[in-house]
């Protein structure tokens, strides 16, 4: 019972977040990008060329192209954070359309240079409160998971060519190159209030956990963070105490989600959490 609630508890603060963080990516599309043309890659930036190429509502677009995605990453995912992906994924649609249809939320600013300030300010906060919420903004997020996992190619690495295929698209069918390099510098400042809200967002994160308990904990990383843990056998120096340590890799924006599940099935429990840059091989 006591877990269960520890549990519950950890899910709401994690669905405020991702309530939050929905509120200001809707307001940063509706508010500056959608009625500026200024394209930000991924998913939504497709969902804005499509609403001025067919009209179509950008936040219902979005949706309807980020479930398929979303079920590509059932096999890489742990099912706690495909939940919680796929309520951001709502959330952000309904007020995305919320604010542009029914409350009919002017544009602040046509000034392209503040659109891009303000609008990338309000993206990356968005993002970052998503992140602190263990989920993804983006099927494109997954998309680029997927391939990752099945080529040498990184995930960054796939993001940036999936944004650049994106606003080359929005380029062309705005007939407008200049949109296009305003959106580039969108996604650099929203990129970068990301990492400083995730507290400097290297490539991934290297946990080492000082446990007892790697039988209970090792379940819960695979289940809830999608993430396998090799276990090392381990003793003091001074007392020759045997205890296990568990070495896991998981992304940056479930580092707090760690630390809830450690805790919760060992407060003894120690970690320590590196930075790593590259990883080389599928194991991750």
């Amino acid at each position: 019972m006591f877990g269960s609630n520890i549990r519950l508890r950890y899910f709401l603060r994690d669905l405020a977040f991702i309530i939050v963080g929905s509120v200001f990516l809707g307001l940063g599309l509706v508010l500056f990008l959608i009625p500026n043309k200024i394209v930000i890659g991924g998913v939504a930036g497709i969902s804005i060329v499509l609403h001025y190429l067919i009209r179509t509502p950008t936040g219902l677009t979005m949706l309807a192209i980020n479930l398929p995605l979303l079920f590509t990453g059932l096999k890489y995912q742990g099912k706690g954070f495909l939940v919680r992906t796929l309520i951001a994924m709502v959330l952000i649609s309904f007020f995305t359309d919320l604010f542009a249809i029914n409350l009919h939320f002017p544009a602040l600013t046509h000034n392209l240079m503040l659109t891009t300030l303000y609008g990338g300010l309000l993206i990356g906060v968005g993002l970052g409160f998503i992140f602190k919420g263990d989920a993804s903004a983006g099927g494109g997020t997954i998309l680029a998971k997927v391939i990752s996992q099945n080529t040498r190619f990184k995930t960054g690495q796939v993001l940036f060519v999936l944004d650049l295929v994106v606003i080359s698209f929005a380029a062309a069918a705005f007939k407008n190159v200049e949109l296009a390099l305003w959106g580039f510098i969108t996604i650099f400042i929203s990129s970068q209030l990301l990492d400083l809200i995730l507290t400097g967002k290297p490539y991934a994160k290297t946990a080492y956990i000082l446990t007892n308990q790697a039988l209970h904990i090792g379940p819960r990383l695979r289940e809830e963070l999608g993430r396998n843990a090799t276990v090392l056998q381990a003793h003091s120096f001074d007392n020759r105490n045997q205890r296990e340590i568990m070495l896991v890799v998981v992304d940056p924006g479930q580092i707090l989600r760690l630390r809830d599940l450690v805790s919760t099935e060992d407060p003894s429990a120690s970690i320590i959490i590196m930075d790593t840059r590259e990883i080389f091989g599928q194991g991750f």
